[in-house]
């Protein structure tokens, strides 16, 4: 039986209503706040529902309201539960466009979905949003219909060696070093169609990619502003995290040196706290204080070394990159307002 997106069995619907519905209690199903479902009918059509918080639960179920839904469940469908999201932009009501962003490995992977009702992208606003390691094109699902909403056209890219993109030949990711270029060829593929200002938005390790463009890019000055969701700002710190989680913390020193010496990894070009006070664009900061992947702590170091710059929104109970799950509508409201302002 093929896992879910959340590398949990799928689970068996148990009850469905118009407004409720009760599935298997499991790791993806108690997760707190908004949640995703996909599912498939006899012919292989894939179809998603968006579920609200949990409304109660027992030693085995759970039950959820049910907010949308693009085809109607039935008891016994087997589905495959998401925080972060599933489908394309069509399964969030967005019309869009698969294009190809050219970049130094090829043409790289994305999703265009126009900023007004007409379908044009010239002369509008545009926000580059980029997901993070291993991570999929899926991580912006939820935020998609903001900028919509906004009347940003927006682009989500992929980047070297992530799912259906190019791979080098290596084959690895730098955390940044490079994949920053990427997202140097997706700000260069926007001017090219005809984009007037330009935000960019960073998810985990696309946050990372982020810092690492407006580090590194002669084109950094044509940004705005940024948005960065449980960026992972320093990897060494992150290796001992996780040696410490792992109760391996002798190994850190270890696997860093092994990293390196396989890959030829600069972990000083992909340390972005160390240089704060190069940067100059102003940038919005979500992040949760359940982050076990980017400890909050790593990433508040960040708001506090340049609090003339960074506005910082703690997300309480939230885990890594599901801010907006726990409070769509203070995560919503926040970055309405943060756009308005710097577009303004």
């Amino acid at each position: 039986m093929t896992g879910s997106p959340e590398n949990a069995n799928p689970g068996d619907l148990a009850n469905a209503g118009p407004l409720q519905i009760t599935l298997p209690r499991n790791a993806a199903t108690i997760r707190p706040g908004v949640l995703g479902l996909e599912w498939e009918d006899g012919a292989g059509t894939r179809y998603h529902a968006q579920l609200g918080p949990k409304l109660s639960e027992t030693r085995r179920t759970v039950t959820r309201t049910v907010q949308w839904q693009e085809a109607a469940l039935v008891t016994g469908q087997e589905v495959w539960p998401s925080t972060i999201g599933l489908g394309t932009p069509i399964s969030r009501g967005l019309p869009y466009k698969d294009v190809l962003v050219p970049a130094q490995h090829g043409g790289m992977p994305a999703w265009l979905v126009p900023g007004n009702p007409a379908g044009e992208v010239r002369g509008t606003d545009w926000v580059i949003l980029t997901h993070g390691y291993k991570g999929l094109r899926q991580d912006s699902l939820r935020i998609l219909p903001t900028f919509r909403r906004l009347g940003l056209t927006s682009l989500t890219i992929t980047y070297r060696n992530a799912h259906g993109a190019p791979r080098t030949k290596q084959g690895v990711y730098r955390l940044s070093a490079e994949e920053w270029q990427d997202l140097e060829a997706a700000v260069v593929y926007a001017r090219t169609q005809g984009a007037r200002r330009l935000l960019l938005m960073g998810f985990s390790m696309g946050g990372g990619i982020t810092l690492a463009f407006l580090r590194y890019s002669t084109l950094a000055a044509e940004v705005s502003g940024v948005i960065l969701d449980s960026p992972s700002l320093e990897w060494r710190a992150l290796i001992r995290h996780f040696a410490r989680r792992y109760r391996l913390l002798p190994l850190a020193g270890m696997v860093e040196r092994l990293t390196s010496l396989k890959s030829g990894q600069d972990f000083d070009a992909v340390d972005h706290l160390s240089v704060m006070d190069r940067f100059s664009t102003p940038m919005l900061l979500f992040h949760g204080s359940h982050d076990r992947t980017v400890p909050v702590e790593q990433v508040e170091l960040l708001a506090k070394a340049r609090p003339d710059i960074v506005e910082y929104h703690r997300m309480e109970g939230a885990e890594h990159v599901r801010g907006w799950n726990v409070d769509p509508e203070r995560y919503e409201a926040t970055l309405a307002e943060f756009v308005q302002r710097i577009m303004s």
